[in-house]
């Protein structure tokens, strides 16, 4: 097991090691694309809170293994030398005139094992077995709730990276705009005030992209953090991972995968790693109770072992002696130690009960507000695939009427405006769906 563990220990310090020097040599050379699974990858083995939750285990599988030592006897060997520095004091006697000699040596080996405790040593092994289970249970669900939000995280990089795009694309648009009422002002057959009314437009457009290309930075560094790197290395992300549409059939295929609220509840009770647990820390809190309950009973244990004792280092056969010992302790009253033991131990299983309840109501309230962020994001994809047609139909209406003079440039720039709001809502529909599925599979347990 040490042998495992060790190395275990050293291919994570070397994928660390491997992930940070890609980190810095990313900040120093070109930029580096990661995928989707990549980036959960990265996260799994270098998220700082993922790790923080593996060191757990070792101390919890120290305490698992200190319980079972209960049941091994405990050897003890002592050596000891004195001498006596004033040769005369204490070292004359009135029989025969004997002295007795300065240097004295003793050497003593002994063993005592714990034969019966009132069971303690059971509860404390089944209680000690559960919380490691219950501590591997919630790395794994720390484990899930970072892949949630990596997942999130990269949606939102996806997200300012099409709203970027649409940005980009307007304000080149405002450009090209501005070149041709410009033109048709030299040429004289346009007032100047389209000339200024498009300037002042396009100063918003660029000052639109500058904040979606900050938001973009934004959203790239938290996702980096989130996968335990550096948030300011040269990092590019692939837009083919998560599709940027979505369609009435896709809507359709993933509600086919749950029923009711009950049901997914259900399932999600059983699948879920904090329930998972926060049943295995019901039990050892009962295993506690146990151990403390114990103390009521006699224990029983049994010593030997082996002495000598002497003041030159000889006739070990003559001054050593072997002995062997049993003895029993009876609690008879201890002044309300055991009951105070056994109430603490009552109050901490109520508590990791009451906590199970939190949770599983925790669970409930994922569940309802993910299906509630669902139905949200399909009215959202259905209103403004309606809406995004309109406006540009709209839009190109409008364009078209201020080319052959019939409207002016301010209803042209607002069909514009109306037009790129329309498309960044749809963009935010369809990620606030993908969103809403990702709550969805994490609040059941399937992410």
């Amino acid at each position: 097991m040490i042998r495992i563990s060790t190395i275990a220990l050293a291919i994570l310090a070397l994928s660390q090691h491997m992930f940070a020097q890609s980190a810095q040599q990313s900040s120093t050379g070109a930029m580096r694309i990661f995928t989707l699974q990549e980036c959960l990858a990265i996260a799994d083995t270098a998220n700082l809170d993922i790790l923080s939750a593996e060191t757990r285990i070792i101390g919890a599988e120290a305490d698992k293994k200190a319980a079972f030592g209960a049941y091994l006897p405990q050897l003890n060997a002592n050596a000891g030398y004195s001498r006596r520095l004033n040769e005369l004091g204490g070292g004359q006697f009135n029989i025969g005139g004997f002295r007795a000699p300065a240097d004295q040596f003793s050497l003593s080996s002994t063993a005592n094992i714990n034969v019966f405790d009132g069971f303690a040593r059971e509860a404390r092994i089944d209680g000690t077995n559960h919380s490691l289970d219950a501590i591997k249970e919630s790395v794994k669900q720390t484990k899930q709730q970072i892949s949630l939000g990596v997942y999130q995280r990269y949606i939102a990089v996806l997200r300012a990276m099409q709203i970027v795009a649409i940005r980009k694309e307007n304000l080149n648009l405002g450009k090209a705009e501005l070149s041709r009422v410009n033109a048709r002002y030299e040429a004289g057959v346009a007032p100047i005030a389209p000339v200024y009314a498009q300037e002042a437009d396009n100063g918003q457009r660029e000052l639109d992209v500058i904040q979606a290309e900050n938001q973009v930075e934004i959203a790239k560094a938290e996702l980096l953090s989130a996968m335990g790197l550096a948030p300011d290395m040269k990092a590019g992300f692939s837009e083919k991972d998560i599709p940027n549409e979505i369609k009435s059939e896709n809507i359709a295929q993933f509600k086919m995968q749950f029923g009711s609220l009950d049901e997914i509840v259900n399932s999600a009770l059983k699948k879920r790693y904090d329930i998972s647990s926060a049943q295995h820390r019901i039990i050892a809190a009962r295993s506690n109770v146990n151990a403390a309950k114990s103390a009521y009973y006699p224990s029983i244990g049994a010593s030997g072992g082996w002495s000598w004792f002497n003041s030159a280092l000889t006739d070990f056969d003559l001054f050593s002696r072997t002995f062997i010992g049993f003895s029993i302790d009876v609690p008879i009253f201890d002044a309300f130690r055991i009951q105070q033991q056994v109430e603490n131990s009552n109050v901490q299983l109520q508590q990791t009960e009451l906590e199970f309840k939190r949770i599983e109501q925790t669970v409930r309230t994922q569940l309802q507000t993910g299906l509630l962020n669902l139905n949200a994001a399909e009215k959202q994809i259905d209103i403004t695939d309606r809406s995004l047609k309109s406006a540009e139909q709209n839009y190109l209406s409008a364009k078209e009427r201020f080319e052959v003079g019939t409207s002016g440039i301010v209803e042209y720039q607002t069909a514009n405006t109306q037009f790129v709001t329309a498309k960044i809502n749809r963009i935010n529909a369809v990620y606030n769906y993908i969103d809403a599925q990702y709550q969805i599979k994490f609040a059941m347990g399937n992410l």
